[in-house]
């Protein structure tokens, strides 16, 4: 399995970033902000460091920078990946000093672009499928709502056919828990970010999953309510920055004896409105941009 990653990085290296297609929903808003990767590009790059294959409808590409670090190393054997809503450039930026931590922790930072709209279940719909909007099937916020959303596969189903488990952790009726049902994943619904973390720490402690994804919706919910940089939402998104590294830390317990890449994926950012509330959904940079945040983590 050595070989392989050397076998995608030809591959990767020989096409652009995305699919050919100049109008498809991932490079619109990369043209607009003079970006060269998608949030989309998180599926395939996590599939092509485990050695699976990606979901067959995916049109995102591994991102080579990060294969070109995983050249001629083994392939990746579990993935935790931590998704926090809201958290975009704008405040990592503005915040340097308490982003340390998830800087520490991470080997790869992406600047990427996300999908329009901005909102959660159309951001993580392309994070999660490799795909624009248009072809994995959540258009607008209430598509979350339809039964069985998501037209396409996933990367938990990439990871099941390639006889792996995974875990999905998240807020009782959050996009998250809504959307990706009917795929091949386990569901831990909870009532809160708090008991969501708890139960990841679990999960990683137990070692029965290859992939454990934990959902973290409270700086969304608290910028919306106060504003983005009000000082409830500031400590909702330090709170964020504690769930990572504390997972990071059990992760690197749990699988003391595995090769693992972590992730910090982030959805979308947001801005605030002429009343001083939080929202998102557009175009604009604040909104649109995110770090996605990488760790390739080799102990063989």
């Amino acid at each position: 399995m050595k070989h392989f990653l050397t076998l995608i990085l030809t591959l990767v290296l020989s096409i652009p970033a995305l699919a050919q297609d100049a109008d498809n929903g991932l490079t619109v808003l990369m043209k607009k902000h003079g970006l060269s990767y998608s949030t989309a590009q998180a599926t395939p790059t996590i599939c092509a460091l485990c050695g699976v294959d990606a979901p067959k409808d995916c049109v995102a590409k591994p991102m080579d920078f990060i294969l070109t670090a995983a050249k001629d190393k083994p392939t990746m054997e579990k993935v935790l990946i931590f998704c926090p809503d809201a958290t975009g450039k704008f405040i990592v930026k503005k915040y340097q000093e308490d982003w340390k931590p998830v800087y520490a922790a991470s080997t790869h930072v992406v600047t990427a672009a996300n999908v329009l709209p901005s909102v959660t279940p159309v951001c993580f719909g392309a994070i999660f499928t490799g795909c624009p909007p248009e072809v994995h099937g959540i258009l607008q916020y209430n598509d979350k709502y339809k039964p069985n959303p998501i037209k396409v596969e996933t990367l938990f189903d990439a990871f099941s056919k390639a006889g792996k488990k995974c875990a999905v952790i998240a807020e009782k009726n959050c996009s998250i828990d809504l959307i990706f049902r009917g795929h091949q994943a386990d569901f831990y619904t909870t009532k809160n970010s708090e008991e969501s973390v708890a139960t990841a720490k679990k999960l990683l402690q137990e070692n029965n999953y290859d992939l454990i994804v934990c959902y973290d919706g409270n700086y969304d919910s608290t910028m919306h309510a106060n504003g983005v940089f009000a000082e409830k939402s500031l400590a909702a998104m330090k709170d964020s920055i504690r769930y990572y590294t504390e997972l990071v830390e059990v992760a690197d317990q749990a699988w003391a004896d595995k090769n693992y890449v972590s992730v910090f994926s982030p959805d979308h950012g947001a801005h605030n409105t002429k009343e001083g509330k939080g929202t998102h959904g557009s175009a604009q940079a604040s909104d649109a941009i995110v770090n996605h945040f990488y760790r390739l983590r080799y102990v063989k």
